[in-house]
């Protein structure tokens, strides 16, 4: 028998939301944090270091004290 494709389901829009409780509904207060300094994901800057390194024909150890 050939394999046929599975029909999509209609969506039903997603989890509904939760319900908070009494507790932790209360009325928030704004807090004026301060915002954290943009971080590349690890690896990132070390792969463009790494094509930056390659593209150049410099010396990063001078012969001298090797």
């Amino acid at each position: 028998m050939a394999r046929t494709k599975q029909t999509a389901w209609k969506s039903t829009g997603g989890k509904p939301p939760k319900k908070q409780l009494a507790i932790n509904a209360g009325p928030r207060t704004a807090t004026g944090g301060v915002k954290k300094p943009h971080r590349y994901r690890p690896g990132t800057v070390v792969l463009r270091e790494i094509r930056r390194y390659q593209k150049s024909t410099e010396m990063r150890v001078s012969l001298k004290t090797v």
